[in-house]
């Protein structure tokens, strides 16, 4: 009679059971491992999807203010040259239009129309029977509202021909599409047509 095979199976090295425990546990470890990475991941994605949204608004905003004090230049500019009050009035938000917004509400967002004002008696609104365009601005995208604060009845920037601003200092804020205002600027200009640019939340 042929002689019985070990039981191998009831009988395991106590070498093997420890291994497979150590296994365990390494599975284990592994688990809470990739599950602490995950976590630290998504922190960090978070931080930085707030941070990338921060500084594109950022450069929004800078680029807007830039444009609109790149129009001051010129439109104070073109006053002393032309011997004649030049315009800076925001554009009328609806399609298409080459007119001055005369509504209240809207900002400067939608843009602007650079003219010299030929009217008489001058109304500082865009008359293309009697004034002359001389530059025009599109809509700003990524804006959260452009707005200014200058005392006068009417938003308007008018230089007299001696290249002085007409309607005295003020100033025009400038916010991101989230309107927090620690991402704004805001452009300070004097009697004398002279600009600062500080922090949205700052006073002239």
């Amino acid at each position: 009679m042929p002689p019985s095979l070990p039981r191998f199976a009831s009988r395991l090295h106590p070498a093997a059971g420890r291994h497979a425990a150590w296994r365990k546990a390494q599975s284990g470890f592994k688990l809470l491992e990739l599950s602490v990475t995950l976590t630290i991941m998504a922190v960090l994605a978070s931080v930085g999807m707030s941070n990338w949204t921060g500084l594109t608004e950022k450069e929004a905003v800078k680029g807007h203010t830039n444009a609109l004090l790149g129009a001051m230049r010129f439109a104070r500019s073109e006053a002393i040259k032309k011997n004649a009050p030049v315009v800076i009035c925001p554009r009328n938000p609806s399609a298409g239009s080459t007119s001055c917004n005369i509504a209240p509400g809207p900002g400067w967002e939608a843009g602007w129309l650079i003219f010299t004002e030929q009217s008489n008696p001058p109304n500082y609104v865009y008359d293309s029977s009697t004034d002359t365009l001389l530059k025009e601005e599109g809509k700003l995208t990524g804006s959260g509202g452009i707005n200014i604060n200058n005392g006068f009845a009417n938003d308007r920037i008018v230089f007299r021909s001696s290249g002085v601003l007409l309607q005295g200092a003020w100033n025009i804020k400038f916010l991101p599409a989230s309107r927090n205002e620690t991402r704004g600027l805001k452009i300070c200009a004097s009697i004398a047509g002279r600009t600062r640019v500080i922090g949205a939340a700052d006073s002239c």
